[in-house]
């Protein structure tokens, strides 16, 4: 086979997982049945804004991805990619959970905030 068809082959099958990807995730954003899955959320915070890490991380995952079909239609494929591979994300996961078992609990219920004057104020949580 020559170089040329080669490469096209490689360029047509990485597109069509990605395209069947956001196929995928469009059918579960649209299906009722998943509630609580919406495309926004991966790249958003609980509050609906655009999270830096979420899109850094949603991207290196893309990126990471990408570089192992490549890798793997070319049978370059090590096992050191693959760990990096999968050891940069069960990181970023461990380290999170670190973190989130490290954070104060939050108080749930009412917040109430008192000024410097007698005035007390009582807020519903977000």
């Amino acid at each position: 086979m020559s170089e040329g068809l080669e490469e096209l082959g490689l360029k047509l099958l990485l597109t069509c997982v990605a395209v069947t990807w956001l196929v995928a995730l469009l059918r579960a954003h649209k299906d009722p049945r998943y509630p609580n899955f919406t495309l926004r959320a991966l790249i958003s915070n609980r509050a609906g804004y655009p999270d830096r890490v979420a899109i850094q991380e949603l991207g290196s995952w893309i990126a990471f991805t990408l570089v192992l079909g490549v890798l793997t239609a070319r049978n370059l494929l090590t096992e050191w990619f693959v760990t990096v591979y999968v050891g940069v994300f069960v990181l970023r996961g461990a380290y999170s959970a670190f973190l989130k078992a490290k954070a104060p609990p939050e108080a749930e219920g009412t917040v109430t905030r008192t000024t410097s004057t007698t005035q007390s104020t009582s807020v519903d949580k977000p």
